[in-house]
């Protein structure tokens, strides 16, 4: 049988980026279909989907001295890892994009109904986003029309996803991978990045700039409702608390839920209890 752990901890808030809290407490305050539910999953998930990516593009780029090796006994390689490598990496860069997408769904979900000018896709809502009028925010709109960045990235979607897969090498000299594309053109020229996990990491700060920046406008929102959260598992129990989202949250934060049952005899108790705050400012049971 698989073994259960004697606890984990899962109310981490110090932890959450701005897009973290909005997934765990929107609930009490926006009332989503289930299609904009997952875009509010979505925007993590993509992020951690393209972190995943990276680090496998990082173990994979060793192997490309398998195909340097080839090339040099043989005068020819078929860049098989050259190949695998480009593949991940382009896999990332549509993740990082779709973390977009999914943000811009939850906006739409959001001041679509309240806005003139909003349009539905991502292209469109970048590229409008001075016509937008009503209720949605100025703040927001300054925001995403000072995204310069979003265009280079749009630019690689739009290519990377009807094109065959690009290639890398590492560059003699500065030894940074390249990659380029021959099927792709910059100013007249083969498109090409010098140092692709460079760019990958300025793209990735950038996104995750952005993503902060609205969400924490959209956490300014929230009502001050308390939302249940899990705490942790021991023994493969849940601990849950209630917590409203506003003001600063902590660990002490929001009120313990979990102890009408860990505190009954025979169950295991709370092994976080003696320094947590939501146990001393325990919730009343309801009915």
């Amino acid at each position: 049988m698989p073994r259960v752990a004697k606890a984990i901890l899962m109310f981490t808030p110090d932890r959450w980026g701005e897009a973290s809290k909005f997934r765990k407490f929107h609930s009490e305050t926006f009332e989503f279909d289930d299609r904009t539910q997952r875009a509010v999953s979505g925007v993590e998930s993509h992020i951690q989907k393209y972190q995943t990516l990276i680090s496998i593009a990082r173990k994979l780029e060793p192997n490309l001295q398998v195909d340097r090796a080839e090339l040099d006994a043989r005068g020819f390689t078929p860049a098989i890892n050259a190949h695998e490598v480009a593949a991940v990496i382009e896999a990332a860069i549509l993740e990082l994009y779709s973390s977009i997408d999914c943000m811009v769904s939850v906006l739409h979900a959001i001041y679509k109904k309240e806005s003139r000018g909003f349009k539905g896709s991502t292209r469109r809502f970048f590229q409008n986003i001075d016509k937008v009028s009503g209720s949605f925010p100025l703040s927001l709109k300054s925001v995403i029309s000072g995204a310069s960045w979003y265009w280079d990235l749009l630019y690689l979607r739009d290519e990377l996803t009807h094109l065959e897969t690009g290639s890398v090498h590492v560059d003699e000299t500065t030894e940074s991978l390249r990659y380029f594309h021959f099927g792709m053109k910059k100013e007249g020229e083969t498109f090409m990045l010098p140092d692709v996990f460079e760019w990958l990491d300025m793209m990735f700060d950038e996104v995750n700039q952005f993503l902060d920046q609205i969400f924490r406008h959209l956490n300014g929102r929230l009502k001050d409702i308390p939302v249940f959260q899990l705490c942790g598992m021991v023994e493969g129990r849940a601990l849950h608390r209630y917590v409203s989202p506003v003001g600063k949250l902590t660990f002490d934060s929001g009120q313990c839920g979990a102890w009408v049952w860990f505190e009954q005899p025979g169950n295991p108790t709370c092994p976080f209890k003696q320094h947590c705050g939501a146990y001393g400012n325990k919730a009343v049971p309801t009915e």
